[in-house]
């Protein structure tokens, strides 16, 4: 960090109340365990360059100028550059009942970070395209619940049947950004830019996830192009950057997991699925695969089947020309999407219930699998902003 904020203050502290062990909740044998905790900490950024906020220096060792080496700069210098600060919040609650076979975890948790590390963006005739900056204070509060049973506990006869489920709903906000963000917000609008996907954009009471696009009125059933409101409401034929507004959120308002075990008898299966609901997508599939096409390519079968073609048509995609078009971020590529997907599957057999220890101590067969399926309001590709796969694994092993 720069030279006058190298140290910074970190610290935490918590205290727990376990209720279920005071004198007054005696008798309640039903109840296993009642604690309210409750903790604050200030915890750092980790994940930085050691030389974010210095000027350093690489030597030419491959050519010289009378007998003298170069140099380069390969940063640019941050005296100002202050450790990143987070203020942590948490009040929880864990409840045991019927002999720990029903567990209950909830949490409230509210996160302040200020002095945001960041990565500002500069014009290449700077000589760099970005340097490290303090850009702001974000917002983070949210609701955790959790919850695991044993619907069958049945040690015996090697009978168990365990469900457990998680929830997460959370909401960030920017508080505060700097001068130095508010001029890059400025200039991007300014400099006239013209993006053909949304991009992110900070402003002071909006999220950090919010989508940005222009309002859209819909395709013109006359002339086959789209119609847009601008920010005073007014219809227009023209995509102008400063016309943008929040027109949807990528956090989703629940998101989380729940799945179960079962064993029986040596066969034992293990799912574990993921959700997400109440979020928006910016469904650039569509966008690159039917209107921001060149027709002499291989393209979208709704080139042909669902854009504007003739005056009256209406139609959710644009005329489509000889000459291709970029459609700009609009609302009418903005999906709701809900989403079941089950993540993980793992199916074994243990074959000490045939009694084969003569042979062999232990012997375990085991199938994993990743990524079984998915079940999604939005049609999309995936891949292209993060990879993923689907995997499978089968295993043997045994103990001699």
């Amino acid at each position: 960090f720069g030279s006058d904020k190298r140290f910074a203050p970190f610290y935490s502290f918590g205290l727990g109340w376990n209720i279920n062990q005071e004198k007054f909740m005696e008798g309640i044998a039903w109840l296993d365990r009642l604690k309210l905790r409750a903790s604050y900490a200030v915890t750092g950024a980790v994940n930085f360059s050691a030389y974010q906020a210095l000027a350093s220096y690489e030597y030419f060792t491959g050519d010289r100028y009378r007998y003298w080496f170069g140099s380069e700069l390969m940063g640019l210098a941050n005296e100002d550059l202050t450790w990143q600060q987070t203020d942590k919040w948490n009040v929880g609650l864990e409840l045991a009942f019927l002999n720990n076979r029903l567990r209950v975890t909830a949490d409230y948790y509210r996160n302040t970070t200020d002095n945001l590390l960041s990565e500002m963006y500069l014009p290449l005739a700077n000589g760099f395209s970005s340097y490290t900056a303090n850009i702001g204070e974000v917002r983070n509060t949210g609701v955790e619940l959790s919850a695991s049973g044993f619907l069958i506990r049945n040690t015996e006869k090697n009978i168990i049947w365990s469900l457990s489920a998680s929830m997460i709903h959370e909401k960030n906000e920017i508080v505060k950004i700097s001068d130095a963000l508010t001029k890059s917000n400025e200039a991007q609008n300014d400099e006239g830019v013209n993006p053909s996907k949304p991009y992110t954009r900070f402003e002071e009471g909006q999220s950090t996830s919010a989508i940005w696009a222009v309002r859209s009125l819909g395709i013109d059933p006359t002339t086959g192009n789209e119609m847009f409101l601008d920010r005073n409401g007014e219809k227009t034929y023209v995509w102008n950057i400063n016309d943008q507004v929040v027109c949807g959120e990528s956090n989703p308002k629940f998101q989380g997991n729940f799945g179960f075990n079962a064993e029986y008898k040596g066969i034992s299966l293990n799912c574990s699925f993921s959700y997400k609901l109440g979020g928006d997508y910016y469904n650039q599939t569509l966008v690159d695969r039917v209107e921001n096409v060149d027709i002499q390519y291989n393209v979208d079968r709704r080139v042909f089947t669902g854009t504007w073609k003739e005056s009256g048509d209406v139609t959710f995609f644009k005329k489509i020309t000889d000459t291709p078009t970029t459609t700009r971020p609009t609302d009418r590529f903005v999906e709701r999407q809900n989403e079941l997907s089950l993540a993980s599957l793992n199916l074994s057999y243990d074959f000490r219930h045939l009694n084969i220890t003569k042979y062999v101590e232990r012997l375990k067969l085991s199938f994993y699998m990743t990524d079984v399926f998915r079940v999604s309001s939005v049609k999309t590709e995936r891949g292209l902003e993060y990879p993923f796969a689907r995997t499978y694994s089968l295993g043997l092993q045994a103990t001699f």
